[in-house]
């Protein structure tokens, strides 16, 4: 997930915007033990026994995990059955972005809408119409 460089993975370092607490590196090992949860339907409680041990003992940092969790609810890749449990959509977070990527290829190649023609005002004057009826009330 690091390049060359050194530079973080970009998708790890928006992912870590959302949460306080963890560090770049504990994110990586949340979506880690994410990728390796066999069943759909999963705890925080089964998340957390496969982290590191300073993640489990710190309140806090479980604290974070959760909020990682409804981030990636938010997103699409996780949901979320019930008050307790989690449920993957895909087996990895990499399987459902790579769709989202190809959706994202194909709206940049879409060519922008003139803003001029977005806000152009067609109005057709027409006459007063007359008619020949003449309408009375009773």
């Amino acid at each position: 997930m690091v390049d060359a460089e050194g530079d973080v993975n970009p998708i790890i370092r928006m992912l870590g915007w959302r949460v306080r607490r963890l560090s770049l590196d504990e994110i990586k090992e949340v979506l880690a033990a994410l990728a390796s949860i066999e069943d759909q339907v999963f705890t925080l409680t089964d998340l957390i026994e496969m982290l590191p041990r300073e993640i489990r003992e710190d309140r806090r940092k479980r604290r974070s995990v959760g909020n990682l969790l409804q981030s990636l609810v938010k997103l699409g890749y996780l949901s979320k059955p019930s008050e307790r449990k989690w449920m993957k959509n895909y087996p990895t977070l990499s399987h459902y972005l790579t769709q989202k990527l190809l959706d994202l290829s194909s709206l940049e190649r879409m060519p922008p809408h003139s803003a001029y023609e977005e806000e152009k005002i067609v109005s057709h004057r027409e006459k007063p119409r007359r008619s020949g009826k003449i309408f009375s009330r009773r």
